[in-house]
């Protein structure tokens, strides 16, 4: 099921799109201080096999370098020799998660939490299962939800779900605490948001590719639905793929992703995507971004004349862009070459962003402000969190996750702290995660 198609997205960027930057004289010479020191070690160990610091170095050293499996088996063979050693440990279950090992490191994390030096231990644990603030369930049930997003008031939350074999769009009424069914087709409706004045939604469906192919090769067109009159319209009428709308602030335009301007004879999965807006009723459809790359989850801050923030991998890994309404002065936010930064939200005056990151292993819900500076994490689970929307407040955030198993929308309060976790708590977050893996 196509529940995030960034994580499709960012799984090909990584697979079929990271490319080398050209090495300095610099980074040679350090290559070969790093082997001479490997080898000088390497004789070290010969001498003392049990001395755990001539290990502990070279692992190091196998780190500086990029060799990241050797590293890894150097903190093995260290911990076959003393397997209580915290510190080694520690290194070992942070390369492994960093590896996508997450069996390991969360075994090893726990291990390091059971032994002697537990307590020392449980800040810098304790930080990767506990999020900073409070994070409750908001949409919850044993079938996917996912994509949800708030109404102009905050009282209702738009969102899809995943009933009866295919994605339909639902309403959640905060304050009367019912849900409402709004779409009904056989096909696959999905990424729903309001207008501004909350009179329509807009979404993208699955229901006019009649193709007898499975649900990852259907085409979806972005519909429009008022909600009085449930009367819908299909605004982008082509043979090609198109999601991820969003309105302005204003309500005139609608950005969205498309890949009708790739006519490469290749695959649908390797199909370049780029940023379109079109006006709110799908007239003047106008390609904003040209490049051959992958840009994807548009969101416009004002109206016309006014920035668009969107993800982009044409530098390589995913990073978060600005770029005017008409898509001129295209410039880059964030710059973690190794890691993927995406779907970027806006609050109301522009002044922060929230998006979702894998720079410290997994998904993870972020903040910064608009230019870029004071990146922090706001969530810390062993699942993925994705997809962040900022309430129209800007004191909560919503997002989707599968911290239990299944994805749900969950809400972080900006305005509530976690708790301090007690050592019994990360243990029993650690236990959680390995049962879902």
């Amino acid at each position: 099921m196509r529940i995030v198609d960034y994580l499709i997205v960012i799984t090909m960027a990584i697979t079929l799109c990271m490319c080398g930057k050209p090495k300095s004289s610099a980074d040679f010479d350090s290559g070969a201080a790093s082997s001479e020191r490997i080898a000088q070690l390497k004789e070290n160990i010969e001498d003392e096999p049990n001395n755990l610091e001539w290990r502990y170095q070279l692992a190091l050293e196998y780190q500086n370098l990029g060799q990241n499996m050797e590293a890894l088996k150097t903190y093995e063979a260290a911990l076959a020799i003393d397997p209580g050693h915290s510190d080694i440990k520690y290194n070992y279950a942070e390369l492994a998660f960093a590896m996508g090992d997450k069996r390991k490191a969360l075994q090893s994390y726990k291990e390091i939490l059971l032994g002697v030096d537990g307590q020392q231990y449980l800040g810098r644990i304790s930080s990767k299962f506990v999020d900073v603030y409070k994070v409750t369930p908001v949409i919850a049930s044993d079938e996917p939800a996912a994509f949800g997003i708030y109404s102009q008031d905050g009282n209702k939350i738009i969102y899809q779900a995943y009933q009866n074999d295919n994605w339909n769009i639902y309403e959640y009424n905060r304050i009367a605490q019912t849900t409402s069914q709004l779409t009904y087709d056989a096909a696959h409706e999905e990424n729903p948001v309001y207008s501004h004045d909350g009179k329509f939604i807009c979404y993208t469906s699955t229901r006019d590719d009649h193709r007898n192919v499975d649900y990852d090769q259907k085409l979806r067109d972005i519909y429009l639905m008022d909600l009085q009159s449930k009367r819908e319209v299909n605004l982008t009428t082509n043979s090609s793929n198109d999601w991820r709308p969003r309105f302005s602030r204003d309500g005139k335009f609608i950005v969205f992703v498309s890949e009708r301007s790739d006519l490469r004879d290749v695959s649908i999965i390797d199909l370049y995507s780029h940023i379109y807006i079109m006006e709110s009723d799908g007239s003047f459809q106008l390609e904003l971004t040209k490049v051959d790359a992958n840009d994807g989850g548009p969101v416009m801050v004002g109206g016309e004349n006014q920035p668009i923030y969107f993800d982009s991998n044409r530098n390589g890994n995913f990073a978060i862009y600005k770029m005017t309404s008409d898509g001129s002065e295209v410039k880059q936010i964030t710059f973690n070459t190794e890691y993927n930064d995406a779907a970027p939200d806006v609050n109301i005056d522009g002044s922060k962003i929230v998006f979702f990151s894998d720079r410290d292993g997994n998904f993870e819900i972020y903040t910064m402000n608009s230019d870029g500076s004071n990146q922090q994490r706001l969530t810390a689970n062993p699942a993925d969190d994705l997809n962040p929307i900022i309430s129209p407040d800007g004191t909560k955030i919503l997002f989707h996750s599968n911290r239990a198993g299944v994805y749900a929308i969950y809400e972080l309060d900006l305005a509530q702290k976690s708790d301090v976790a007690s050592l019994t708590q990360v243990i029993s977050q650690i236990d959680a995660a390995l049962t879902r893996l």
